[in-house]
């Protein structure tokens, strides 16, 4: 897990609330927008580029309460495999999706907390996170 910026993972700063946001994005700009963006809500952040990332931390940060994913990305799964994986194994976690492809709203078969259309406003992100974890 190291946290090296090369290695697709970035660990928040400080913990101002009690949550954990895990972020899922291989999209670089988009992933540090919106995780500055909760940062600076007082959440602590830990940023993925794939879902095999984003496994190995919640295999070791037990506590997570929020990923959001993006539905396209590579790896060896998808968003919505992830998102499943993350139901399954970790039912207490909310997730939100995000995609740009609208298309992939049709294939959102999966329990979520929210989905969001890319690009979304990173300022009604952090208010719906708000919504759902204070």
């Amino acid at each position: 897990m190291g946290g090296q910026e090369g290695d697709g993972l970035r660990l928040g700063q400080e913990a101002r609330t009690n949550h954990v946001v895990l972020i899922v994005e291989d999209e670089v700009l988009v992933r540090l927008m919106i995780a500055d963006e909760l940062r600076n809500a007082g959440y602590d952040v830990i940023e993925a580029a794939n879902a095999d990332a984003a496994l190995d931390v919640l295999a070791h940060v037990s506590s997570v309460s929020l990923v959001i994913s993006d539905i396209r990305m590579p790896g060896s799964m998808d968003g919505l495999s992830f998102a499943q994986l993350i139901r399954s194994e970790y039912p207490a976690t909310r997730i939100v999706l995000a995609s740009g492809d609208v298309a992939n709203v049709a294939n959102v078969a999966i329990d979520h907390d929210g989905f969001f259309f890319k690009p979304y406003d990173p300022r009604k992100m952090v208010d719906h996170v708000k919504m759902l974890l204070d």
